[in-house]
């Protein structure tokens, strides 16, 4: 009976032993996946956070896809619990015109267009039980995002309730007839003549005044839709307007109070963060540094040039001045700079636009 006590004893041991063991392993199994995971969501949230930077810094020029790479290996972001950041050695960084691609890494030899960015994350963590299974010692956890400029739309407003009207409607590189860098009459007067006109306009005089199109002479036009002073005034300062607007709708123009929205006009312009007072560089966008209170949106019309008139050929950007001059004869001049992006600067996309940055992928 002893014998068969010291059996039973030692049975019960060595199954406890065994199920120890079994028990530790599962436990460092548990602990080293737990630690994956973590991690794969730590990278995860580092390539979408260093994806959407990156997109803004994409300008259609080297120097843009040189910032990008830069905000993405320099990102404060970092894994395994905040304490490691993510080596350059782990990181892939392709760039593209299309989320289809073919991406491509840098050096980019005609960088325009490619407004893509796609950010690889592949930090390691060190395993500690897994290794005794037979496992690899440490294990990368992937990250993966693409951040793009895509093409803004406006169900709500957003844009400035002035339409500048196109020189060139055909103009196959986007601009529509328009130099990034010179000034363009966005609200004209009635019986403009070339002397008080707006640089860009004076260039081909008459053809390029726009002052009496599709309205009664006297009256001023670059209103649309809008009438009333207080609702002209509440787009200019806020962008509140509700109505839709897409390429293809018509604008109606509209009479309004130039001396009444002036005030409007010079209030927003001091919200900006950037107070420099930027002349016209043709050819050159000036290197404005705000906070998108100047650099507006307006939508371009065809004016007698379409069929029928005053269709929206595309939406542009341009950098209001400081204040504006107080004769009533005088047209209201805005900077043409081409594209925007929402909270960056100039696209990567050839011609005029507006972006927004986003998440595609």
């Amino acid at each position: 009976m002893m014998v068969q006590n010291r059996r039973r004893r030692g049975y019960v041991v060595l199954a406890t032993a065994m199920g120890l063991v079994a028990m530790v392993g599962m436990l460092g199994l548990a602990v080293d996946l737990g630690r994956l995971f973590i991690v794969k969501s730590e990278a995860q949230a580092f390539a979408d956070a260093a994806a959407i930077l990156a997109a803004t810094k994409l300008n259609g020029k080297k120097t843009g896809i040189d910032d990008a790479e830069t905000a993405i290996k320099t990102s404060v972001n970092k894994y395994n619990f905040n304490t490691q950041s993510v080596p350059t050695s782990a990181l892939e960084i392709y760039f593209a015109k299309s989320v289809l691609g073919p991406w491509e890494k840098p050096p980019i030899s005609s960088p325009s267009g490619y407004g893509f960015v796609r950010v690889e994350a592949r930090p390691s963590i060190k395993l500690s039980f897994m290794p005794t299974l037979g496992a690899a010692s440490t294990k990368n956890a992937l990250g993966e995002a693409v951040g793009a400029q895509v093409q803004q739309t406006f169900p709500n407003g957003g844009y400035m309730p002035f339409t500048p009207f196109a020189l060139n409607p055909n103009d196959a590189s986007g601009n529509f007839g328009m130099q990034v860098g010179e000034e363009y009459a966005f609200l004209w007067p009635g019986n403009a003549s070339q002397n008080n006109s707006c640089q860009g306009n004076r260039v081909n005089w008459p053809a390029y005044n726009f002052s009496d199109n599709n309205n009664t002479a006297g009256a001023n036009r670059g209103y649309f839709e809008l009438q009333a002073a207080s609702a002209i005034r509440s787009a200019i300062e806020g962008a509140t307007q509700t109505q839709p607007l897409n390429i293809g709708d018509i604008v109606n123009l509209t009479n309004g109070q130039k001396q009444a929205m002036q005030d409007a006009l010079v209030a927003r312009a001091l919200l900006d963060t950037d107070q420099t007072s930027y002349g016209r560089s043709p050819g050159t966008a000036p290197s404005y540094y705000g906070n998108n209170m100047r650099l507006v949106i307006m939508p371009i019309n065809g004016g007698s040039m379409t069929v029928p008139a005053n269709k929206v050929l595309g939406f542009a950007a341009f950098l209001l001045p400081l204040s504006y001059p107080n004769q009533g004869n005088r047209t209201w001049c805005a900077i043409y700079m081409g594209s925007r992006v929402d909270g960056g600067g100039t696209s990567a996309y050839p011609g005029a636009g507006s972006y927004v940055v986003r998440l595609v992928q």
